[in-house]
């Protein structure tokens, strides 16, 4: 089976990121269609001659995740696969958590590995696994933004197994869209992640238990927006809509306290979300514009951000004709 390779579109990049995780559409990467003993058997490089592997986590056989050690504006993928390697390991150097190990405390792909039966709340870092509030009613497993997604028809969230708090730096960001206003992540009293609702028009958010609300910012448009909230160094918080400029909340003020993030998709039902969520995110860093705005253009148009799939070209490095020699004779 051949390498394939594709580059980045340098406009996707602002700045060269570090320790990045990138999304990949799988379904696109084989010439025809991957099995799923192909997909787990990828091996992910920063370089055709295939030297610099890259940690990367199969979800599904349309949705892969690699970390990038360095992404710059001229950085190229390539993805070699034969169907008869193992997948790694969820904790070796180059499986599942460490992907997502640059200060990531939570990762939910909100929707359902391969063999499951039910959504899975399952913490791609491997710390944070998650369970259902009794029986999730409504909930379904649908096309998200990216990959599979969870639908919840205002009956239901899912609940962290431990929550996560902050005292510090962090960033929240997830993928909402929106059936009816009421958009909520965080737990029934003050909560540092709570989105509406407040009026008719706003958001809600708490920046920590017990700290002020703001209610500046209006409620996204329809379809599929991309939200992340950074408390910086200095406690003052960001909001970053669909990876444009951030937007500085509670009046330039810092919030200072402890963050405790509980749940994902409701309160039972006071303010649970009506619509579909999708790649919960939630890390002690606070990461930069910069870097907001390269993981939006990688997840909201993947098919832009790497191009066209081809096959590794010409004559290729001794590493090559060697990889394609050990198919030649399978």
């Amino acid at each position: 089976m051949p390498i394939r390779v594709a580059t980045v579109r340098a406009a996707d990049i602002p700045t060269t990121q570090t320790n990045i995780p990138v999304y990949v559409d799988l379904g696109r990467v084989g010439a025809t269609a991957l099995t799923l003993a192909e997909a787990n058997s990828s091996r992910w490089y920063t370089d055709t001659d295939l030297v610099t592997q890259m940690a990367r986590e199969i979800v599904s056989l349309t949705e892969g995740h690699g970390k990038y050690a360095s992404l710059t504006s001229t950085s190229k993928i390539a993805i070699d696969y034969d169907g008869i390697r193992a997948d790694y390991a969820v904790g070796d150097t180059y499986g599942r958590n460490a992907v997502w190990s640059n200060g990531f405390d939570l990762r939910y792909q909100m929707g359902q590995n391969p063999a499951a039966s039910a959504p899975q709340f399952t913490d791609s870092t491997g710390g944070n696994n998650g369970t259902s509030y009794g029986t999730l009613t409504g909930t379904t497993v649908v096309t998200g933004k990216v990959g599979q997604g969870l639908a919840l028809n205002n009956s239901g969230g899912a609940e962290f197994a431990s929550s996560i708090s902050y005292t510090g730096p962090y960033t929240v960001s997830i993928w909402i869209n929106i059936t009816a206003q009421g958009f909520y992540t965080g737990d029934s009293g003050p909560s540092p992640a709570k989105f509406g609702p407040w009026t008719d028009n706003n958001m809600f958010f708490r920046a920590y238990n017990g700290g002020a609300s703001d209610t500046s910012r209006p409620y996204p448009p329809s379809g599929w927006n991309h939200i992340a909230v950074t408390r910086n160094s200095d406690d003052k918080i960001d909001y970053h809509l669909n990876g444009a400029a951030p937007v500085r909340l509670f009046a330039d003020a810092a919030q200072a306290g402890t963050a405790t993030f509980v749940n994902v998709g409701g309160n039972y039902s006071t303010q649970a979300f009506d619509g579909i969520l999708d790649e919960a995110r939630f890390a002690s860093v606070a990461r930069s514009a910069n870097y907001i705005t390269t993981e939006y253009n990688n997840q909201d148009a993947e098919a832009t951000f790497w191009g066209t799939w081809t096959d590794a070209g010409g004559g290729g490095t001794a590493a090559q004709a060697a990889r394609r020699g050990v198919n030649m004779m399978m």
